[in-house]
């Protein structure tokens, strides 16, 4: 055999070795990712969907060889930055942090939508349960949800409360419903992070929130955690009451982060992305950082995330008709 010829079947023997040793995602999409990845928040920074969308988007690039670039496409309760990713290539270069209102609610909130999250957006992996708390200034002078229902109906229609995604709406309406139908007036914010500081400031007076934008303001004392949304209390707040316990029968209401990606994004890329954030929520720094802020870590494979994105897209269509919400 000459020289030249045999070095060529060895290299073709070497490379099919290693092509068998490697997960079949892999071989599927060899040359993926070739080119930096782009994350998009639909809020604006600072609010707990940018913070634990950053964490994993900054730990991600080491393991998939290429950068990845959060970018903020914030405005019109989610509807700006999922539409973005919806429209996009479905090459695996895009992907969307997802959340409730962008992914589950506005299908049943807005009459018109200019993407549809069921046809237009697949589930790549979970990342995080977070939970829901009901936050008050220390101005408004309550400390439990009974003192607030009481001041709100005392003053209906005076007193307002902020939202920066329609989830974060839909979490107010049900506690209004379920409270008796309280007189209170919606203000609009772009993200989580603008509407905490004019609650600081004492303009707003409620919001039922993600928890990790204001575990600090907690901590010192700025503003006031009235109750959790789940059905059993935070570790991070264990003296803070449901609101079940609080007396508002049949609350329920937790948030999440999971990535999406567009729809046809090939399964064996969402795969691989699942694969790896995995395995950055089994490092004890992230999950520490994460549960620091009191958020879950979950994790789980595309069927996962998109089994439950239909029993989500359920639950919230539920919540919609409880609390007589119209589309818009």
């Amino acid at each position: 055999m000459k020289k030249t010829h045999r070095r060529a079947v060895l290299g073709a023997l070497a490379a099919s070795a290693t092509a068998a040793a490697l997960p079949s995602g892999v071989r599927a999409q060899a040359g993926w990712p070739s080119r930096p990845i782009r994350v998009v928040v639909p809020f604006a920074p600072g609010g707990a969907t940018d913070l634990i969308a950053r964490l994993i988007a900054d730990n991600l690039a080491g393991p998939l060889g290429q950068q990845v670039v959060v970018e903020n496409r914030a405005g019109a309760f989610g509807v700006i930055g999922a539409d973005a990713v919806a429209k996009a290539p479905a090459d695996g270069y895009t992907l969307l942090a997802g959340s409730p209102g962008p992914v589950a609610v506005n299908p049943f909130v807005y009459k018109t939508l200019p993407y549809d999250p069921a046809r237009d957006l697949a589930g790549v992996s979970m990342v995080a349960n977070i939970p829901y708390v009901m936050v008050v200034p220390p101005s408004l002078g309550v400390r439990t949800v009974q003192d607030f229902i009481a001041l709100a109906r005392r003053r209906p229609g005076e007193m307002n409360f902020a939202t920066s995604g329609m989830a974060s709406r839909l979490t107010v309406e049900m506690f209004r419903a379920l409270a008796g139908g309280l007189q209170l007036e919606m203000v609009q914010y772009r993200g989580g992070a603008p509407a905490r500081t004019d609650l600081l400031a004492g303009r707003i007076q409620m919001v039922i929130e993600q928890a990790p934008s204001y575990l600090d303001d907690f901590r010192d004392g700025r503003l006031i955690p009235v109750a959790v949304g789940g059905t059993k209390r935070f570790p991070l707040l264990p003296d803070v009451p449901t609101l079940q316990e609080a007396g508002i029968a049949g609350y329920e209401a937790n948030a999440w982060l999971g990535y999406v990606a567009p729809a046809g994004t090939p399964m064996e890329v969402r795969r691989l992305i699942a694969s790896e954030i995995d395995k950055l929520l089994r490092q004890p720094a992230i999950r520490d950082r994460l549960l620091s802020w009191g958020a879950e870590p979950v994790g789980g494979t595309p069927e996962e995330m998109d089994r439950m994105l239909d029993a989500e897209r359920k639950r919230w269509s539920d919540v919609v008709r409880m609390a007589g919400i119209e589309k818009e």
